[in-house]
């Protein structure tokens, strides 16, 4: 990670994000009169459509010790993924301008020329 940038980067698996947000809104104690929550919902994150993970940063002085504690169980339970900036910008992208979907092919022509009725002999009347 950038030792310039001002924020950590991270995934977060859905169902593990309302603890977390949880675990920020009670240690800071949220809500108060100016603040409703210490993280966005989750549905106001950035997902990744294939895994559905939320992405989001967080400014680095927001961190406490308790919280590099949390940090580092949600990442070894596996739900949480410290990211790097580039990292981050990648996904972000991703979402944001998706690649255009792959055109749909040509269909095969057919191999059997269509069938084409003998002109009937003029001593032959059609059916009525």
């Amino acid at each position: 990670m950038s030792n310039l940038s001002t924020h950590r980067f991270f995934r977060v698996k859905p169902t593990a994000y309302s603890s977390l947000t949880s675990y920020v809104d009670s240690s800071r104690g949220y809500p108060t009169s100016t603040t409703d929550r210490g993280l966005p919902l989750f549905d106001w994150l950035l997902h990744e459509e294939e895994t559905g993970w939320g992405i989001l940063p967080i400014d680095k002085w927001r961190f406490n010790e308790e919280d590099e504690a949390v940090v580092a169980k949600a990442i070894a339970d596996g739900v949480v993924e410290e990211i790097t900036e580039e990292a981050y910008d990648t996904i972000r992208d991703g979402i944001l301008n998706p690649p255009e979907p792959e055109p749909e092919p040509e269909p095969e022509p057919d191999p059997w020329p269509p069938f084409v009725f003998p002109d009937l002999p003029s001593h032959i009347a059609p059916l009525p």
